[in-house]
């Protein structure tokens, strides 16, 4: 292992901290390990964040679901789509095949690093149509979906409509400046022109991915709004008190009941 590669790794307090580049297409990819450092159960998530301004700001429940999968024996890993945050690449031209096949690739490089464990798939609001689309491309029996948008044509809208109602004084972004409300972008990221032009595909493939998907589900929610995407039927619902904000920054009752499943599934799986 080279000097950059052993900068990039911590293990302490029963963990292991990992971080690095992977290759996904053309480009190379930002990716955030956390393990536990002898790992006692055969379990590890990906997880699939949102877009934009959203997944700036609940990044820290990832982490926070991520560590908390870690500290329970297991294995998570977060990483960055091609154009966002670390990630190299161009994020406007993205299309939903491309964010899946991203996620996909992240499998693989977890399914490379931890060979001995299930790796599955998590997703985080509109990352849960990601992780939805990855199914299809790699061997993840477990899908766990926290406050999913499940239809990519209303997210954007939702989106879009947030950024032009957007009070002045609110604190959401920083309102100087320009890009925030040019058209094609909201908050200060670009709104993916091909999922916005292809709607009702992106949401049918979804759908579909959905109704294919044989293993175990979970979605993990707000009770409110109640329009929130409640997914598949058979997949088992944890509600949690209260309301879903869009932006919101600090989101520990949704943290804290994802834990709290992730706990209660992984002693079903030490049996």
């Amino acid at each position: 292992m080279s000097r950059w590669s052993d900068a990039g790794a911590w293990v302490g307090d029963g963990l292991r901290r990992e971080v690095f580049f992977f290759r996904s297409g053309r480009v190379d990819l930002y990716g955030s390990l956390y393990a536990a450092a002898e790992p006692s159960l055969p379990i590890g998530l990906v997880a699939c964040g949102s877009w934009g301004i959203e997944a700036d700001r609940t990044e820290p429940l990832m982490r926070s679901v991520a560590l908390a999968t870690a500290r329970l024996g297991g294995a998570a890993f977060v990483f960055h789509y091609p154009g966002y945050g670390d990630s190299y690449g161009g994020l406007a031209d993205l299309t939903l095949v491309d964010l899946g096949g991203a996620a996909a690739d992240a499998v693989a490089e977890a399914s490379r690093r931890y060979p001995d464990l299930a790796w599955s798939l998590a997703g985080y609001m509109f990352g849960a149509s990601v992780a939805c689309l990855a199914l299809q491309y790699s061997a993840a029996r477990l899908l766990l979906l926290v406050q999913p948008a499940l239809r990519p044509s209303a997210y954007f809208a939702r989106l879009t409509e947030n950024r032009r109602s957007l009070a002045p004084g609110s604190g959401l972004v920083n309102e100087t400046i320009e890009a925030g409300t040019a058209p094609g972008m909201a908050y200060g990221y670009p709104v993916p022109r091909h999922i916005v032009e292809h709607g009702e595909e992106a949401d049918a493939a979804v759908a579909a991915a959905l109704a294919a998907f044989p293993g175990e589900g979970a979605i993990v929610r707000h009770q409110r709004p109640v329009e929130t995407d409640a997914g598949p039927p058979g997949f088992e619902q944890v509600e949690v008190a209260g309301a879903w904000r869009f932006g919101s920054q600090n989101n520990p009752k949704l943290a804290a009941a994802t834990a709290e499943w992730l706990d209660r599934r992984t002693r079903v799986a030490d049996r």
